[in-house]
């Protein structure tokens, strides 16, 4: 697990060698173990790389060439099947000088080209810089594991691990995207391939970049398949399900350094310890976090579970005072993020890097088996949704917004929607009418277009059932820019590897061609998971509600951070620089505070906001 960054051109001038350091320190976190550089000798390109060392810890130094040195890699990732690679490739003659899974690439590129990464089962961001044509190639990893940003500017193509290197590059352009802003308030993250400046670029996942004299190229090279099922009968299927997630858990023990898990007490991070317990033959080490607030708090579970496989088991407590970390947070994370479940990961991930590199988890579960609840909602919804209903509902929606109850306007309001527009809803935290009343009419003029449109995009109707077009939308979407991004920054921060069996490439091929019905069904999410997994712990563990990794953030607003939030959002740097209302912003504090309504994500995600524009110093 490392930090790559690096620079090209086919200007005269060639590449502005002395910038590469800067953009190599600034990913120092992600790699505090050894660095490297490669220097073209027609000065058209250079790449630098930091290391953190997991396999062969003595000959693995990037970069890595192939046999006759004009072709370059430098890697931030693991790729789980390099020996079954290596062993292909050295029978088509190509010979290997270290032991290191980085080796496999460049002799596959040979073989193979931008091709390649097809055949790489492990997550990753490659750079590749090609002598023989001249060319800077660049990929991530199917599910978007491993983050890459990039900016072009007169000529010159910059890239890093971390948007953050990006800015040591006085030449990137630092003006803010306004419509980047509405989408984070949206969403809580801003998805690729935007950034929060629109100068950088995020490289999405499962896409590729070629740079070379013709200029820039960016391709998608796989997309989740949900249109093939399988044929298995249902007993078959949890068979083969178990059959792949052990096999997948297997590859990801492999290690030169100290391995444990995050265990939160859920079914997925569960199903993963044990499996790595009953792989392993000394005690998994595994980490936990919990709240104070025990309705928020799911460490008997965690503790349950370690208790049955015996692992060696620590954890840790967040309580409201352990927001001082918040200015390291927001530094790391680059941009505004907004998922307050950052907090609880980041000290878990602290706590876990004081034992072990390298931990598992159970990322990726939730949308490949429908463990969300509103996948549930949204297909009731959609179930008695028709023409004639959508228009009744729209109607008594409208006469009936001064005086119905709120729950039954939002649900009139749910049926009058589309499928696609139903979804988009179901899944924001600010609406048209929420960007009249709380955006200044400033910041309105300045978006160039609503951040509706963004999901809805997604949510393809050509997928044949809406559970489907639900999870994939997910998969696409909040997955990779949210759930991802909160776990790598998080882990890098602390030089901690995090590996996700649940998103390894054949359970994720496997997970989408089941039906959706083996998913949810009756009420019950994650059927086929739950149901291939339930011996192997107490009775009812498995199917007790979802309660996610959320933080009781909105009772600390009611609470400890009462004073505080109000000041930080009334008196800070949003209603200043003329982006949202202050009125607005009293009203929902107001409204929160004596339990009108729960805003808690609106207020997190200004709040982090404001944050954001403090610690980086932004003028609007």
């Amino acid at each position: 697990m490392c930090g790559i960054s690096g620079i090209a051109t086919f200007k005269e001038s060639g590449v502005p060698e002395t910038l590469i350091n800067k953009l190599n320190g600034a990913l120092r976190h992600r790699g505090p173990d050894d660095e490297g550089y490669f220097r073209s000798t027609d000065r058209k390109a250079i790449l630098g790389h930091r290391r953190l060392s997991i396999i062969d810890l003595e000959s693995g130094h990037q970069p890595i060439f192939n046999e006759d040195g004009r072709i370059a890699v430098i890697f931030n990732g693991e790729i789980y099947n390099y020996l079954e690679l290596k062993s292909e490739l050295e029978t088509k003659g190509h010979t290997f000088s270290t032991l290191s899974d980085t080796e496999v690439i460049v002799h596959l590129y040979e073989e193979m080209g931008p091709d390649c990464v097809k055949r790489l089962r492990g997550m990753f961001a490659i750079a590749i810089w090609d002598g023989r044509k001249d060319e800077l190639f660049l990929a991530r990893d199917r599910v978007g594991k491993k983050p890459l940003y990039y900016a072009a500017m007169n000529g010159i193509l910059y890239f890093a691990s971390e948007i953050q290197a990006l800015y040591e590059i006085p030449d990137v352009s630092k003006e803010v995207d306004y419509s980047a802003i509405d989408q984070y308030l949206t969403y809580s993250y801003i998805p690729s391939p935007y950034s929060i400046y629109k100068g950088i670029r995020k490289l999405s996942q499962a896409h590729c970049l070629t740079f070379n004299e013709k200029g820039l190229t960016v391709s998608r090279y796989w997309k989740p398949d949900y249109h093939r099922k399988i044929e298995l009968d249902y007993e078959e299927a949890k068979r083969e399900l178990v059959r792949i997630l052990s096999e997948a858990v297997r590859l990801r023990l492999v290690s030169d350094v100290p391995l444990g898990a995050f265990l939160s007490g859920g079914v997925d991070s569960s199903a993963i310890v044990a499996l790595m317990s009953r792989l392993s033959d000394r005690p998994v080490r595994t980490f936990s976090i919990g709240f104070p607030d025990k309705e928020y708090d799911e460490l008997a579970y965690a503790n349950e579970v370690a208790s049955r496989y015996h692992t060696d088991h620590q954890e840790f407590i967040v309580e409201p005072n352990r927001l001082e970390d918040l200015s390291a947070i927001v530094r790391h994370y680059g941009e505004p993020y907004g998922d307050s479940s950052a907090v609880p990961t980041w000290h878990l991930s602290r706590l876990t890097r004081q034992h072990v590199t390298v931990a598992l988890n159970g990322d990726g579960g939730d949308e490949l088996f429908g463990g969300y609840p509103w996948y549930r909602v949204i297909h009731e919804f959609n179930r008695v949704s028709c023409p004639i209903s959508r228009w009744l509902a729209s109607v008594l929606w409208q006469k009936g917004k001064s005086y119905l109850p709120r729950r039954f306007k939002r649900a009139l309001e749910l049926l009058s929607y589309t499928e696609r527009q139903r979804f988009q809803a179901l899944r924001s935290f600010v609406s048209a009418s929420d960007r009249e009343s709380l955006y200044h009419e400033q910041f309105r003029r300045r978006l160039s277009a609503e951040a509706d449109g963004y999901l809805a995009a997604l949510y393809d109707e050509s997928i044949p059932y809406d559970y489907d077009r639900s999870f994939c939308t997910d998969f696409l979407s909040y997955l990779p820019d949210d759930l991802l991004v909160k776990v790598d920054r998080a882990s890098m921060a602390h030089g901690l590897e995090c590996r996700s069996p649940f998103l390894d490439c054949e359970l994720v091929d496997f997970a989408c061609s089941l039906p959706p019905i083996w998913k949810i069904q009756r009420g019950k999410t994650k059927k086929i998971l739950k149901e291939a997994v339930e011996d192997w712990f107490p009775k009812g563990f498995v199917d007790r509600p979802k309660m996610g990794f959320t933080v009781p953030i909105g009772k600390w607003f009611r609470g400890e951070l009462k004073s505080f939030i109000w000041d930080k959002l009334v008196s800070g740097s949003l209603p200043q620089m003329a982006l949202l209302e202050t009125d607005a912003i009293k009203t929902l504090l107001t409204e929160h505070f004596e339990g009108v309504r729960n805003h808690e994500a609106k207020i997190w995600n200004i709040f982090m906001l404001s944050l954001w524009f403090e610690e980086y110093k932004i003028q609007a």
